[in-house]
């Protein structure tokens, strides 16, 4: 099918309602099913460890389903549990190391909790949290936290009731993080729920190492840093020592009132998931976004329309990915695809590449493709969304082929002409013969073409216009009785 006619927004947004955004009640049994789960979870925990109950308070949404740029499906999320050290913060040295990462130094503060009176039912468990140097190690913090949920789960024999339902509990390594899975008993209906759950230490400024970037007008002032390991690092004990940086709170300020920003960049990471881009992370394409609200400087950028927005965003992936380089976006010197293969490099790339081709030929079809998996896009084309768009377009064309009619004068006019030849030359007895199934068949589509206009303009009159009978609906138009009638017996005749 031609795609002349089509909208690319138009497109989009059905693949968008389709494909992409969370439906009202997968959102509610996700938030429903979790919130119930992690209560249960977080008090036997409380009961596992004194400490954990004592200074675990704050609980914070985080990734995707914070931000409201989750695609598909509630069946993931990160949890943020902050824990609060027993000190006063400025005892706490921040040492940069490699960008995007600092080093967590802790001395004479730690050195004196053995002398608290709850330290034997409370601070005992901070022993371990330090190395000989006195750093303190992130993968001693996330071990701790696994060893209790670890025990809350067994005492819960692994499983817990949400309204009548047994859901199951397991919880595993899964790379950097701790992910707990909850899935529903046998004999219902099949669900499940990953949710990674990361032990954090939140500071505020202006305690902030040197390098890092601070946005004029955001207020936001807290950050975090999170015990998950720095892949570029070799060295275990400095890997041990490594927490990554996150300022998930400024962010989720910088993007706010950017009209159609989370459109897009969830149509982005569609695009990714759908192109099978994995080396690229949902928070790469996030910091792609967040450089560009930060150099164009004006929210109003993205009240543009999203097929604009979507192409544009498209080629700032593809021009990262080309040159090796996704900036971590509070600082710049750490290239979070530093260590992307060069065999996957020029994959993305050629495939970004092609789908640019795409949209500036505004070639819907290839774009919805390329969005889309096989099975997603068999479910497409059988919507009615695009059966009414292929049928509009179809006619469209019909309809605008305004030379039909001149066709048919000027190859009656070209008969007349060889007619009068062919006493002369029988050689174009072949060519008159061709003109003539030419004509025959210009006849035929003409003749389908109208019977199939007025059949549609009869429907319309007769079912469209305020749920009036034909005759109303036609008369209410200026049309005569006799022709009303003409018509309520031709859409009669096609009703049966």
């Amino acid at each position: 099918m031609s795609t002349k006619k089509r909208s690319l927004d138009l497109y989009l947004a059905e693949v968008f309602k389709q494909f992409i955004s969370i439906k009202d009640e997968d959102f509610k049994k996700s938030q429903e099913v979790f919130k119930s789960v992690f209560e249960q979870v977080k008090q036997k925990m409380g009961e596992q460890c004194n400490y954990f109950k004592k200074y675990s308070k704050n609980i914070m949404y985080a990734g995707s389903v914070s931000d409201n740029i989750k695609v598909g499906r509630m069946d993931e999320f990160d949890m943020d549990i902050v824990i609060r050290l027993p000190i006063n913060y400025g005892d706490i040295i921040i040492e940069n190391e490699q960008p995007g990462f600092v080093k967590l130094k802790i001395t004479n503060a730690f050195d004196n909790l053995d002398k608290q009176p709850d330290w034997e039912k409370c601070h005992r468990v901070t022993r371990e949290w330090r190395d000989s140097e006195k750093y303190f190690l992130q993968n001693k913090f996330r071990q701790w936290l696994h060893g209790i949920v670890q025990k809350a789960l067994n005492i819960m024999d692994m499983k817990v009731t949400v309204n009548g339902d047994v859901y199951l509990l397991t919880y595993k390594e899964s790379g950097p993080a701790y992910t707990l899975n909850i899935r529903n008993d046998e004999g219902n209906e099949k669900y499940s729920l990953d949710v990674d759950l990361v032990p954090v230490i939140k500071f505020t400024f202006p305690i902030c190492p040197d390098g890092y970037r601070v946005v004029d007008g955001v207020k936001a002032k807290d950050w975090l840093v999170v015990p998950k390991p720095n892949k570029g690092v070799n060295d275990k004990t400095l890997v041990n020592r490594c927490w990554r940086l996150s300022f998930q709170e400024q962010e989720r300020e910088l993007i706010k009132d950017c009209k159609a920003l989370k459109t897009t960049i969830r149509l982005v990471k569609k695009l990714r998931d759908a192109l099978e881009m994995k080396a690229i992370a949902s928070y790469y394409i996030k910091s792609i976004f967040l450089k560009k609200v930060h150099d164009v400087n004006d929210k109003t950028f993205w009240q543009n329309k999203v097929s604009f927005l979507f192409r544009t965003m498209v080629e700032e992936l593809y021009t990262a990915i080309l040159n090796k380089n996704i900036p971590f976006f509070w600082n710049c010197d750490h290239n979070l695809i530093d260590g992307l293969k060069p065999t996957l490099q020029k994959v993305y790339s050629d495939r970004l590449k092609d789908v640019l081709a795409s949209i500036d030929a505004n070639d819907v079809e290839k774009v919805v493709a390329y969005l889309l998996t096989a099975e997603e896009l068999k479910l497409f084309k059988n919507s009615d969304f695009y059966q009414k768009q292929a049928e509009i377009v179809y006619i469209s064309e019909c309809s605008s082929d305004s030379s039909m009619s001149n066709q048919l004068k000027m190859l009656n006019l070209e008969l007349d002409e060889m007619d009068s030849q062919r006493a002369k030359d029988q050689a174009k007895d072949d060519k008159i013969q061709e003109f003539e199934v030419k004509l025959k068949q210009l006849e035929y589509r003409v003749n389908y073409l109208e019977d199939r206009l007025q059949r549609l303009e009869n429907k319309q009159i007769a079912g469209i216009v305020n749920g009036k009978s034909p005759v109303k609906a036609g008369t209410s138009r200026g049309m005569s009785l006799e022709e009303c009638r003409k018509i309520q017996v031709q859409y009669d005749y096609e009703c049966e």
